[in-house]
């Protein structure tokens, strides 16, 4: 039988709310659809799928007007185990949805509970470990994975119960650049295959637009743009709301028509229709990097640094490391390379089998955590894991509290950190009312309020829109600039090629590539090896070096310059 997804006339109001999340929702999305719902943090997509498989209104309390109807179920009637065989929903944050103690069995517990035979169920869970790169984890504890490979193992459990319906809710968010192409690439070919339907929530429109039939844009729980792909991209951005691929407004800028919808597209339309001319020697120079002393004091030591979690299970393999005072670096790497594990040596909550981690002058094995956390602020990859109260404005101060902060100074602290977070209209909320970004705004707001020497962010634009993602490292950009030396960790290569000092890639636990960004955007295959993919903007440079455009540009307004140089033959020979 085939499922339809149908809304009708839908509005969601939460249990003491003051506003619905959802406002007179109306569509119908027809069996084997593969739709893209998209628009800002807390616009109510998270509500919506909500709705798709009754947990709103069976588990989720507040008040539903209207009508859901999968296919012919009325979700106010069906049960949630009842439609669990219909609609498979991956939510945002993957360990609220683990329920084992191991790989396997997590894949194995839908089918199981379905009633599916012992060798269907062993077959499928083969075929969901390889397509999803688990092959080898099978008896390792979900909970002990990095949120990537957390994301995977959810992945993978739903793609073993063979839903009628899949509803992802940003599926991608926590993978690696090559895992997110895998995994959604294989999301939409099982949708087609199997002609099943497919709702999408995703933030990053330059992966996804290129696969899917239609795009759904909400804004304050409205459906303000529904249509096919070409038509919502040529309707134009809506400010704050939705933002196409950069790329695309060079496309326009360009008068290519139809838009393109990826960058090979891009190239193909521009060298057709324009012109080219060849730009000077000098566009290829590498831009020079603030300067940081490289004699100066290092701030963190890492040498001969050996972590394993399990006898058998190296997690890190004789790195060694030297960062400055005042540097803003990126790590990145494929899930489960160490990133993770690397910086929590930092702050001492792991402990080295061998090797030395000196921290501001300090053995971090031999220095209580609570006095590192004084020098070290780290913001967690899931936000959950540091948010200790119930309101905005006691969970910073909690910290400011707990480290002895003169309680005169909580308040310009509380505000100061709250504006650079972007949530001073949330001084008064209750965390239970914050969506996962703003929440990972909030713990990084807590840490800033404590004005650390050296900051520490793992994936800081986990649950954030495209433009959100852009405050996020404008705001560590001006921390930086203030003096706080910055460790991001990042699947953000084209946002972290744009702010960051240099480039640290981790591989099955030791450092693959140290340098600049440059560096790392030229070596194609070094990238590639790392599960990292180039960014879109680096992608159409490398098309267009033949014209001099250097290969390893990666902001839109470097590109932007060298487009109009080569296709309005300014700037050139």
């Amino acid at each position: 039988m085939s499922y339809s997804i149908e809304f009708r006339q839908v509005s969601f109001r939460y249990e003491d709310a003051s506003e619905d999340a959802l406002k007179r929702i109306s569509f119908r999305i027809e069996p084997g659809e593969i739709v893209l719902l998209t628009g800002p943090a807390g616009s109510g997509k998270t509500t919506l799928c909500s709705c798709a498989n009754a947990l709103i209104p069976h588990y989720h309390e507040g008040e539903l007007t209207g009508e859901v109807l999968i296919g012919p179920y009325d979700t106010k009637r069906a049960r949630i185990g009842g439609l669990a065989s219909i609609v498979g929903l991956v939510f945002q944050d993957p360990e609220s949805q683990i329920v084992t103690a191991s790989v396997a069995d997590e894949v194995a517990f839908g089918p199981e509970n379905l009633g599916v035979s012992r060798d269907e169920i062993n077959e499928r869970v083969s075929n969901a470990l390889d397509a999803t790169r688990l092959r080898g984890y099978e008896e390792r504890d979900p909970h002990s994975l990095s949120g990537g490979e957390q994301q995977a193992t959810v992945i993978a459990a739903i793609y073993a119960m063979h839903p009628e319906i899949y509803v992802m809710d940003e599926p991608l968010a926590n993978l690696d650049p090559q895992g997110r192409s895998q995994v959604l690439r294989l999301i939409v070919e099982v949708a087609k295959q199997r002609g099943k339907t497919l709702l999408l929530v995703e933030h990053a429109l330059d992966e996804v637009l290129p696969l899917v039939d239609r795009v759904m844009v909400m804004d304050r729980g409205r459906i303000v743009r529904d249509g096919p792909v070409r038509d919502v991209l040529n309707a134009g951005d809506i400010p704050a709301v939705f933002t196409r691929p950069a790329f695309m407004r060079l496309a326009e800028e360009a008068g290519l028509d139809p838009l393109p919808l990826n960058p090979d597209e891009f190239y193909r339309a521009l060298t057709a229709s324009r012109a080219l001319v060849r730009l000077d020697g000098a566009w290829a120079q590498q831009p020079e990097l603030r300067t940081v002393p490289p004699d100066g004091p290092p701030v963190i030591q890492i040498r001969d640094l050996h972590y394993a979690y399990a006898p058998g299970l190296p997690a890190l393999n004789g790195l060694d490391l030297t960062i400055h005072r005042g540097e803003m670096i990126a790590i990145l790497g494929r899930n489960g390379s160490g990133k993770t594990t690397l910086v929590r040596h930092l702050i001492g909550l792991l402990q080295a089998d061998r090797g030395q981690v000196v921290v501001l002058g300090r053995d971090a094995s031999r220095t209580p955590t609570h006095e590192l956390a004084r020098m070290v602020g780290f913001c967690f990859q899931n936000p959950n894991h540091q948010l200790v109260t119930f309101n905005v404005r006691d969970e910073i101060a909690f910290g400011l509290e707990a480290h002895g902060v003169d309680p005169d100074e909580f308040e310009g602290r509380i505000h100061t950190a709250l504006e650079l977070a972007g949530l001073t209209d949330q001084l008064d909320a209750e965390l239970f009312d914050l969506g996962k970004g703003q929440r990972q705004r909030l713990a990084l707001a807590s840490v800033i309020a404590l004005e650390p020497e050296i900051l520490i962010i793992d994936e800081p634009t986990t649950g954030q829109d495209a433009r959100m993602a852009v405050e996020i490292f404008e705001i560590l950009r001006r921390l930086n600039e203030q003096g706080t030396t910055i460790l991001l960790i990042t699947h953000k290569v084209g946002l972290a090629a744009t702010y960051a000092d240099r480039a640290i890639v981790l591989r099955h636990g030791r450092i693959d590539f140290d340098g600049r960004f440059p560096d790392l955007l030229s070596d194609v295959e070094l990238m590639k090896t790392n599960s990292l993919e180039l960014p879109q903007i680096t992608q159409i440079a490398r098309l267009l070096e033949p014209y001099g455009v250097p290969p390893w540009l990666a902001s839109y307004d470097q590109l932007a310059a060298a487009f109009r140089a080569i296709a309005g033959g300014t700037d050139g020979d």
